[in-house]
């Protein structure tokens, strides 16, 4: 299943929309929260919560939980050296790829690829391939999405 993911910037309170490959709307993701606790919720076509993404505040990492009904998924991504590295907790996931530059895929733990996410300029492009992961794949290309790096360094004259 192929999905592409846009930023919105319509005056809604939707920070992302979610498309099929037919263009057609499936998800959109909205931000809740306030100064202390920032959350998203991926909602389908009839306004129905079927995603909670909130981001945990811990130092020196950018973490989020992922809760769909009764399952619940944590994400970590560690910006060092090397790179963006990312980790999942909850499950056999991990990460092959840079995050950083939007090019990576999601790897189960017998290295059967389960998505993979390309960057374009405008939008995300995901192919996954068992619609039970869907949402979890959403919420990691959003959660990397959220993360600021500079994709050209620049001098700045002072």
């Amino acid at each position: 299943m192929k999905l592409f993911i846009k930023r919105n910037t319509s005056p809604d309170k939707s920070c992302f929309k979610v498309y099929d490959e037919f263009g057609n709307e499936k998800y959109k993701v909205s931000f809740t929260g306030s100064k202390s606790v920032s959350k998203l919720i991926v909602s389908d076509n009839a306004d129905k919560a079927v995603l909670k993404i909130r981001k945990i505040p811990i130092v020196g990492t950018h973490t989020f939980a992922f809760k769909a009904g009764k399952h619940h998924i944590t994400f970590v991504m560690i910006i060092s050296s090397n790179g963006i590295l990312g980790y999942y907790y909850g499950n056999n996931w991990h990460i092959n790829g840079e995050i950083a530059n939007g090019n990576f895929s999601i790897i189960d733990v017998d290295n059967s690829v389960i998505a993979t996410l390309k960057k374009h300029t405008d939008y995300i492009e995901l192919n996954i391939t068992d619609d039970s992961d869907e949402l979890y794949c959403v919420a990691t290309s959003i959660c990397t999405n959220l993360i600021n790096t500079v994709d050209k360094l620049a001098m700045q004259a002072v």
